[in-house]
């Protein structure tokens, strides 16, 4: 198993690294050319899809991967489930996006961009892992990804010819979401074959548990987010997104992890997830000696100081990034195997969490301004991680047992 995971691991991450390169790039440019206010309009689009878009899933990405572990995906209509989530998508998006349109008094481009960047990562989100059930992890990470290169080269001839008003960007980024989301529906349903067995509903019932814990991660991350917009300012969001963009760094290998350990889950022993752990420690560790080091400089440089007045977060960001890194290894194996005695207790947990962290996050906001929001954070993924491996241990050693 240990081979076999490091190989597959090695191969998505190489693939995520380039995705993140350019998705990195991109925030770079869009920060570097828009106006602070306009990055900030920008990085508040960007909340709300973070924030729909994942509820509006159901859980059924993670659902549909449980299920297809066992069973074989070549034989079941996988494609009536995605498009009746497709329409459920679209309706629901339809009646809240304007509503927020107007409260931020944002404009119908706003509303265009979300709104199709929404439907088109539904359905990226969904017919990739198809694919991936299917044993073609490279492929469909390739189909997850694309997208964001051909933005981010996009954002790249933006910037050469001075093309930079964000009514353009909200347009063009948004049809092109549309083009390849059509061509990514094409491509799967002429290479997976669709079979005649319908999914049953108990595959629909493991996926609404992640739509709580994605539900429950988009209220710490992107209630935050939000929090930050309305007790500080807009503009201090957009200096929150533009720094903590060094997050991405370590959010490739979070990524990768999941990618690669949810599906395996059933194969991981005591051994591969002490090597999994070691790894991401000596990973994330690397990481925050290098960007604490020359993060500051490197970013001074690349906004043209517009947020020097923030870089002092570098360290805490780096500290976020490293626990995150480490709660991402319980999360997909519990996400991936455990019975739902385990999913209960651990959603239940992370519902109390999640309710200490936004009580606590009104008051650290206030009083620490954006380091406050971070800290919490920090906070909360730590006491996530601890929880997710005590799960972990006693499975492991109900395991021993046995045998």
């Amino acid at each position: 198993m240990n081979d076999s995971y490091l190989v597959r691991y090695r191969n998505v991450t190489v693939i995520i690294i380039l995705s993140v390169i350019f998705g990195f790039s991109k925030g770079l440019i869009l920060a570097r050319m828009l106006s602070i206010r306009d990055f900030g309009i920008y990085s508040l689009s960007l909340t709300i899809i973070g924030l729909i878009y994942p509820i509006l899933l159901f859980g059924q990405q993670k659902g549909f991967i449980r299920f297809f572990v066992k069973n074989n995906i070549l034989k079941y209509d996988w494609k009536r489930p995605i498009i009746n989530i497709l329409y459920i998508c679209l309706l629901v998006s339809s009646l809240i996006l304007p509503i927020i349109s107007w409260y931020y008094n944002v404009g119908f481009l706003f509303f265009y961009f979300c709104l199709i960047t929404i439907a088109s990562s539904l359905i990226i989100e969904l017919l990739s892992n198809v694919v991936r059930s299917a044993g073609f992890y490279e492929i469909a990470l390739l189909l997850q990804r694309t997208v964001r290169i051909i933005i981010a080269l996009m954002a790249l001839v933006f910037f050469l010819i001075d093309f930079s008003t964000l009514s353009n960007i909200f347009l063009v980024f948004g049809t092109i979401q549309l083009l390849y989301a059509l061509f990514v529906y094409f491509f799967v349903i002429n290479k997976i074959n669709i079979g005649s067995k319908i999914v049953p509903s108990s595959a629909y019932r493991d996926g609404l548990y992640f739509s709580a814990m994605d539900i429950i991660s988009l209220a710490n991350t992107y209630g935050i987010n939000l929090i930050i917009a309305s007790a500080l300012s807009i503009e201090n969001l957009g200096a929150f997104f533009a720094v903590s963009i060094i997050l991405k760094i370590y959010e490739t290998f979070v990524q990768s992890t999941d990618f690669v350990v949810m599906p395996s889950s059933g194969q991981i022993d005591k051994s591969t997830l002490q090597l999994i752990m070691i790894k991401n420690v000596l990973i994330g560790v690397f990481i925050s000696f290098m960007l604490i080091n020359f993060g500051n400089i490197l970013l001074s440089y690349i906004y043209a100081k517009k947020y020097d007045d923030y870089l002092n977060l570098i360290p805490i960001i780096c500290l976020l990034g490293i626990v995150k890194m480490m709660d991402i290894i319980p999360t997909s194996i519990i996400s991936g195997t455990s019975n739902k005695n385990a999913l209960k207790k651990f959603l239940s947990f992370n519902i109390i969490i999640t309710l200490f962290l936004l009580i606590c996050s009104f008051f650290s906001i206030n009083q620490y301004g954006l380091a406050g929001a971070i800290i919490c954070l920090v906070i909360l993924y730590s006491l996530r991680s601890i929880f997710g491996f005590w799960i972990l241990r006693k499975k492991f050693n109900a395991i021993g047992k046995r045998h």
